[in-house]
């Protein structure tokens, strides 16, 4: 069965590898790490631990990633609602070269701290509006509480994943959106879905059919998401939807 893994952040060098623990995996290991656990194609945006590396330079290193990778991968990018115009402008560019995904986008390593306290809901909405436009897929990290519903309801043909389960208030809110609006996802990267029942629970109450599956390598250990998902107590079908179908269908891949 194939597995796409739908958030990882992939890197270059050590000031993108966001490994918790010293050790891992070179750049050239990546790749053949990830399909030695069944990994078949991995989707995500690069982070820096460097706070000079602007977004721009990180959508950069991500294509460099992509041109090394080749069809095993799917780039992600960030935007800004601080610098509108020039999210527009990365919004077209990578439109024109094909790439579809935004993000994960990671508002508290990029300086949006204060996001909740400021009106930057006004220009995400011209953001978002352009992404909708064509065709794109919002992933965002899931602290994302301000105002989120009504970015959601106002961009209905806009598909917006959530990443990370979390512990049982986060997961029941994400279950009470995805039951709202149809155009809300969930991937299961991150904290959360190695407690026992998460996966079933979401499944038993939201269906498959919007869950996608993630990592959130090299942070998480990506051989327990996979088990995880394999003894999962759901059906064969299920399972190919998590681990690969959903995914194909947002991304056209």
């Amino acid at each position: 069965m194939k597995i796409i893994d739908f958030h990882m952040h992939p890197y270059l060098n050590e000031t993108e590898n966001m490994r918790f623990y010293p050790g891992g995996d070179k750049p050239e290991e990546i790749r053949p790490r990830l399909e030695q656990s069944g990994i078949t194609h991995i989707c995500g945006s690069i982070c820096s631990k460097d706070e000079s590396v602007s977004i721009w330079q990180l959508n950069d290193i991500a294509l460099q990633i992509w041109e090394k990778l080749g069809d095993y991968y799917t780039p992600g990018f960030h935007v800004h609602p601080a610098e509108v115009e020039r999210s527009l402008e990365e919004i077209r560019r990578m439109d024109g070269l094909g790439v579809r995904l935004m993000g994960e986008v990671v508002p508290y390593m990029h300086g949006w701290n204060d996001f909740r306290n400021t009106n930057y809901f006004d220009q995400m909405d011209g953001i978002f509006a352009e992404a909708e436009k064509r065709g794109m897929v919002f992933s965002y990290h899931t602290d994302w509480g301000w105002k989120l519903e009504d970015m959601i309801q106002g961009h209905p043909d806009l598909p917006f994943v959530a990443a990370h389960p979390g512990e049982r208030e986060s997961v029941a809110n994400h279950i009470a959106r995805m039951r709202k609006y149809e155009n809300c996802y969930l991937d299961i990267s991150g904290t959360g879905i190695l407690r026992l029942g998460a996966l079933e629970h979401l499944v038993n109450n939201v269906g498959a059919d919007r869950i996608l599956f993630g990592t959130d390598y090299p942070i998480s250990n990506h051989d327990l998401y996979v088990h995880c998902v394999k003894v999962a107590r759901i059906s064969d079908s299920d399972k190919e939807k998590i681990f690969h179908l959903n995914a194909e269908r947002l991304l056209g891949l």
